[in-house]
């Protein structure tokens, strides 16, 4: 079976919005072993969106739909692809009450718009919207099968993942069970990566590898199909140990999107610790990257951003005589301010970044060097120099990553 993904919304022609639904979507269908090769963006015209699927019927057994769907004038997927497919539209009943109660319960009133949220086709199946207002549908018809999804993520992922992929599993899958999992990698390139498993990738069957480069990491898809989940796990447990025998190193945890941050984030609410930190030349992305977890209260204390000497001086309490002597980017600055901050916020560890981001030197020292403080509660601070490549925003992000990383290893 082949699958094709249609985003409907002129704003995404515009470049107001990103298209996120459409990778989503992208391994769902993979881990459903269905094929897809195309993907398309069309304004809100139903003329332009009849044409489209035209061209995806000649290559496509499934199109799916995401977006148009909602209550404004210019939400007319449905309508042009029922007009094209001579379908009539009926009223989801459940969908309908749905509506109308959500507007009774706030005491506000119900435009006529918002009706059209609630049409399914006739001959078709609602797929119910979990989150959201707008009825997802679905149609065969012709040996196609068309797929009518919400254009928000938040409302389309549950739908597809409770609706449509159960649904797909049953009717047009060989059922056989696919499982996925993510291995993730720092410190080596994509190029480097596949060329130390050249010879694992070059045998792939099952599991398949793939890899990819994303946000200074390298990730491994390992795709694996059996009978039922047991195989593919033992499947994909012997492809794993394979891999780490020649790139173990580098390999810091698996799943998928999880990057260094989630590792430290993990092992400190794992632990039951607590950390601060120290921010120069990051100024404040590690307090950022952190906090973005759900619970990060529980295991973070906060974050001191010294971009200036002022700052490192009066605000950490760094001794002036080592910001006059060794400067702002120096070993003795970095044991200071991890020192100073884990004592001051009174978390068990606290981590110190200070370097030069560029684009020019500063204090002599190259472009990408970094000194970080690892202390602790009574425990002696260790102070890393990093080199790190890149551009100004890649080097603030990667010596985050290094860092956390190696503060990881250290305790295990």
């Amino acid at each position: 079976m082949k699958a094709e993904i249609i985003a409907v919304g002129t704003e995404m022609l515009m470049g107001q919005i990103v298209n996120t639904n459409a990778p989503f979507m992208a391994r769902q269908l993979n881990e459903l072993g269905i094929e897809h090769y195309y993907e398309t963006v069309v304004g809100d015209n139903p003329k332009r969106l009849v044409e489209l699927t035209q061209i995806a019927e000649s290559r496509s057994d499934m199109i799916i739909y995401s977006g148009g769907i909602g209550p404004t004038q210019d939400d007319l997927t449905k309508q042009a692809i029922a007009e094209y497919l001579n379908e009539e539209l009926i009223y989801d009943q459940d969908c309908l009450e749905q509506i109308k109660q959500y507007y009774q319960d706030r005491h506000q009133t119900m435009s006529s718009n918002n009706l059209q949220m609630a049409l399914t086709f006739k001959n078709g199946q609602s797929l119910n919207n979990e989150t959201g207002q707008a009825c997802g549908s679905l149609i065969h018809k012709n040996g196609c099968l068309y797929v009518f999804l919400p254009g928000f993520p938040d409302e389309l992922e549950p739908m597809f993942i409770n609706e449509v992929k159960p649904y797909l599993f049953e009717h047009l899958t060989n059922k056989q069970v696919l499982s996925s999992r993510f291995l993730n990698f720092f410190g080596i390139g994509e190029a480097e990566l596949t060329s130390r498993l050249e010879d694992l990738i070059a045998k792939q069957s099952n599991p398949t590898i793939a890899p990819y480069a994303s946000k200074s990491v390298v990730t491994l898809r390992l795709t694996a199909q059996g009978k039922n989940k047991v195989v593919t796990d033992k499947l994909l447990d012997q492809a794993q140990e394979g891999i780490l025998d020649l790139v173990g190193d580098y390999y810091y945890g698996s799943g998928y999107n999880y990057l260094p941050m989630d590792a430290l984030f993990d092992y400190l609410n794992q632990e039951g610790k607590t950390i601060a930190f120290a921010e120069s030349l990051t100024g404040g992305l590690a307090a950022h990257l952190l906090v973005n977890h759900e619970g990060s209260s529980k295991i973070f204390k906060g974050s001191t951003v010294s971009y200036s000497e002022y700052a490192k001086a009066h605000v950490i309490g760094v001794s002036q005589a080592t910001l006059d002597q060794e400067g702002m980017v120096s070993e003795d600055c970095a044991q200071q301010m991890a020192e100073l901050t884990c004592s001051d916020y009174g978390a068990d560890y606290a981590i110190s970044f200070t370097g030069v981001a560029g684009p020019d030197k500063m204090e002599g020292q190259e472009v990408g060097t970094v000194y970080c403080g690892f202390a602790s509660q009574g425990q002696t601070t260790q102070v890393k120099r990093y080199h790190i490549n890149g551009n100004r925003s890649a080097i603030r992000l990667k010596v985050i990553y290094q860092a956390v990383l190696d503060f990881i290893q250290d305790k295990l």
